[in-house]
């Protein structure tokens, strides 16, 4: 199971890279997914991935930071349902507007994040 760990820290560090070489590609992949769908989406990727950190916390490398990740990730879902798919989509759109370098610093967590799920599964 800690595989899995890695694989979405791998994920997360592609993501990044891609956000650090060229911005755009990262806005126009979140602009590609829109309304209903990114909804149920990013509250679905956040309750998967929380679960199975959940359950591959005992088998990696940082078995308390996994942990903490999966619950974090939970949490992040279920607030998602309250705040609704309106408040996300206009949560995105301006992010969206923000400048390339903001993207960039996004790019960097997602890649230092990723660094450390690919550590933590190994």
């Amino acid at each position: 199971m800690a595989v899995l760990v890695s694989i979405v820290g791998a994920l997360a560090a592609v993501v990044g890279l891609m956000g650090l070489a060229n911005p755009k590609v990262i806005v126009n992949l979140v602009k590609y997914c829109e309304g209903p769908m990114r909804f149920r989406l990013a509250v679905g990727v956040r309750l998967v991935m929380g679960v199975v950190f959940l359950i591959a916390a005992p088998a990696c490398r940082l078995p308390v930071v996994v942990q903490v990740l999966g619950v974090i990730a939970i949490v992040a879902a279920f607030v998602l349902l309250i705040v609704g798919q309106k408040r996300l989509d206009t949560f995105i759109t301006w992010w969206l507007s923000r400048p390339p370098a903001v993207v960039r610093v996004a790019a960097l967590f997602a890649l230092a994040f990723g660094a450390l799920l690919i550590y933590a599964g190994a």
